[in-house]
């Protein structure tokens, strides 16, 4: 099984990648205007692998490798408000 999308917002990795490439959001502008990783934030490590990699299609994450994805960015997200 692959995740592909923030779930609770329904909006695919793919919608995210083409939005980081044609706007030039980064992780929290793209949270801004989607409001992906606002939610449970489980897709957080998903989307900042997607903008590192370029895939939008990822294996389910075991918290080790969730860590050390979200331990490579500068700050993790953090739902504001």
């Amino acid at each position: 099984m692959a995740v592909d999308r923030c779930a609770c917002h329904n909006v695919t990795f793919a919608r995210l990648l083409d939005l980081h490439r044609s706007e030039g959001l980064d992780f929290n502008a793209l949270c801004e205007r989607t409001d992906c990783a606002t939610g449970c934030t489980a897709c957080e490590p998903y989307i900042r692998l997607t903008l590192e990699t370029g895939v939008v299609d990822h294996p389910i994450l075991d918290r080790d490798a969730a860590d050390a994805i979200l331990a490579r960015s500068r700050e993790p997200h953090r739902r504001t408000g």
